[in-house]
This record gives structure tokens, C-alpha cells and sequence, in this order.
């Protein structure tokens, strides 16, 4: 079985580096922040050309800590996508807040087209999210006066328009995992700003809403406990220094893919022309993407539905209203296929060959 994501690859190629990290780690004596906190959010700071990084303990965490440094109360509202990971719109649950969602685009973008009629005066923040490796048009809302707090878990190394996906918005996150552009075993994750005062607040929030232990009643924020953790910190900082020669095999991937599958008419999931993507999933569109991925595995590879969720449909979002019709277009047909750097060029050839088993008539050429 030719796996979505084949794990132990990517522990071959940091393992050596890694466990000689652990070992300065355990001797620092440090078992939170420590000095490879401090050079992965450096390292961090020169990919998205932020001011502040943070990292935090899940991507998760992030948008969390994002939307309590933006003061998101109880009541207030936050306008965010319809379809995506869960992840991106619990934390608003989480404060009590409400979600307003906006449909996605043609692209799998979050459609900010009619956003300001989505504006009310409980209206706190858009906390937008690209999908896929590509991004939302940011030049659409940044002169809309609603600060803008952007979910770019999978879109470290997109460009949108030339610039780091990471650098836009009064706050950004980033994601780290084993799916993700910058992979870690397990979930981490960071919190970016150009704000000095909004990073002074983050790094409190991060640690329950105090600085230390001996500040008595004088407890700031608030928090929780995202502090990240020494031991993560190393590995987040070995897979920093494959980051490059990641990007690099993605592409190749995704080259090859588009080539390939266009001979055999299968509709790819398109990028907008404001964005470059950074390959972070690689998905097309089939019929039924249900019995597309029974018939797969038939064949030997795993893939992935990404995504099968509607907000606006869920019980846990039941006073949202309107019609979501590319939502409901990419969860019954986007499927994603392996793309990862640790796949071989043979392992990509066979998905190439189980696709044209597995494609029936109504597989090709499904309009988006």
C-alpha cells in the first residue's frame, strides 16, 4: 500500500540530527522554551518575514491565542470559511464567539467577494484561511476595516501576489505536522505579528496568562498552556533545515501530476492567479470521491477526503444560514492524492497508473 503520508521516511532523514539535538536539550535543563525555541522561531521569523514569531503547541493553539490577543469576547462575531479543517473554526466556539461563515471559491479559496454584507457592529475580526497550498485574495479586505487574523496553517511558502502567504494580516499561524510543508511528528505550532504589544500578549496568553509563578495576584491575560516544549522545539528546528529540499520535491510532484493526469482528462483542483502554491496537498475531482477512494485502495494508495465538512450544516453551527454551493461541490468531489517529498518517482507513477484504473466516465472531466 503505497501510503497518503509515509512517516518513518521522514524520521530517516532527521533522526541523526534530531537525537543529537535531544541531548543538548536534556542537558539545558529546560524543559519549556530553551534555545532551540529560540532558533526555530528565528529561522521562522526569516521565512515569513515577520517581526515576532511564537511557536505554540498546535496550529490550533495559534488561531486560540490569535483570537484572545484580538480581544474576541463571548457574543462577538467572527467572519471565517465554511469548509475547511474543524480546527480553524472551534476556537471561536471555544470564546463563546459566533462564526459567520462565507463559501468557498472555485479554487477551494475562501470567497471574500461579499464579505461586507457579512459585517455587523458585534463584527471583531475575518479570520481567513487558505486551502490546499493556496491563499484568499487578501487585497480584497485589507482596506475593510475589520482587522484580519489569518489561519496560513498550510500556507507557509505560498505567495500570494510575490509575498509569503505567513506575512499578511495583523496576526498569522502556522501548522506543524506530518502533512504539513514543515513537518513535526505530532502537531506544534506558531503565532506571528509585526506588533510589539501584540507580541508581549501572545507570549503571556501562551503561558496561561502569567509571566511566572511568583507574580501573585497579578495575573495579566487571559491564557492558556501552549508553551512550547523543548524537545518539540528541536525537531520543528531539524525539519527547518530540509525545508528547502521539501518545497523543491513538492513541486516536482505537482509538475509531474499536472502533466500526467491531464492525459487522462482528470479535473484538478485550480489555483487563482493572485497565488502560487506551495503544494501542500495535491487534489483533483472525481464523481464520488466516496467510492473514488474504496477503488483506490483497491489498487494499492491511500488517499485522503479533504474535506467532507459543511459548517453551516453541522449541529454544533445550527444558526447558520445560506447556501454554500462550492462547499457542497469539493465534499462530493475533492479527493486529495499523495504528494508528499517522501514519495519515490516509481510510488508516483503507480498513483498516476491506479488513477486510470480507478477513474470511471463520470471521473473525468468533472466541472468546477
Amino acid at each position: 500500500m503505497i501510503k497518503f503520508i509515509p512517516i518513518s521516511r521522514m524520521y530517516d532523514i532527521v533522526k541523526e540530527q534530531y537525537y543529537s539535538c535531544l541531548d543538548e536539550v536534556y542537558r539545558e535543563d529546560n524543559q519549556f522554551e530553551g534555545t532551540y525555541c529560540k532558533k526555530s522561531e528565528q529561522k521562522l521569523q526569516d521565512i515569513t518575514g515577520r517581526k515576532h514569531a511564537l511557536l505554540v503547541t498546535s496550529g490550533t493553539a495559534g488561531i486560540l491565542a490569535m483570537l484572545l490577543a484580538q480581544g474576541v469576547k463571548p457574543g462577538d462575531e467572527v467572519i471565517c470559511i465554511n469548509y475547511s479543517c474543524p480546527a480553524t473554526v472551534m476556537p471561536i466556539k471555544v470564546l463563546g464567539a459566533n462564526p459567520v461563515f462565507v463559501d468557498i471559491d472555485r479554487h477551494g479559496q475562501m470567497d471574500l467577494s461579499n464579505v461586507k454584507s457579512k459585517i455587523t457592529d458585534r463584527t471583531t475580526a475575518i479570520l481567513t484561511t487558505g486551502l490546499y497550498g493556496d491563499t484568499f485574495d487578501y487585497d480584497a479586505i485589507k482596506d475593510i476595516g475589520i482587522p484580519i487574523l489569518n489561519d496560513s496553517a498550510q500556507s507557509v511558502f505560498n505567495k500570494y501576489k510575490g509575498q509569503e502567504n505567513t506575512k499578511l494580516g495583523r496576526m498569522s499561524i502556522l501548522s506543524f505536522s506530518t502533512n504539513k510543508n514543515i513537518p513535526v511528528f505530532g502537531t506544534y505550532g506558531a503565532v506571528f505579528t509585526d506588533d510589539d504589544q501584540l507580541a508581549k500578549d501572545l507570549y503571556v496568553i501562551r503561558r496561561n496568562g502569567y509571566l511566572n509563578r511568583d507574580v501573585g495576584n497579578a495575573i495579566t491575560h487571559i491564557g492558556f498552556n501552549a508553551q512550547p516544549h523543548a524537545d518539540k522545539s528541536a525537531q520543528l528546528y531539524c525539519s527547518l533545515q530540509h525545508a528547502e529540499q521539501f518545497q523543491k520535491r513538492r513541486e516536482e510532484i505537482a509538475n509531474y501530476y499536472h502533466k500526467e493526469l491531464a492525459k487522462q482528462e482528470i479535473s484538478i483542483r485550480p489555483s487563482p492567479a493572485y497565488s502560487k502554491s506551495n503544494n501542500h496537498k495535491f487534489t483533483i475531482l472525481v464523481d464520488n470521491k466516496f467510492s473514488f477512494r474504496d477503488r483506490m485502495k483497491n489498487e494499492g494508495v491511500e488517499t485522503q477526503l479533504h474535506y467532507t465538512y459543511n459548517f453551516a450544516k453541522a449541529p454544533v453551527f445550527s444558526h447558520a444560514v445560506g447556501s454554500f454551493p462550492y462547499t457542497d461541490l469539493y465534499v462530493r468531489h475533492a479527493i486529495s492524492i499523495p504528494c508528499s517529498p517522501w514519495h519515490t518517482d516509481a510510488e508516483i507513477e503507480t498513483v498516476v497508473d491506479a488513477i486510470k484504473k480507478s477513474a470511471t466516465k463520470g471521473d473525468k472531466n468533472v466541472q468546477i
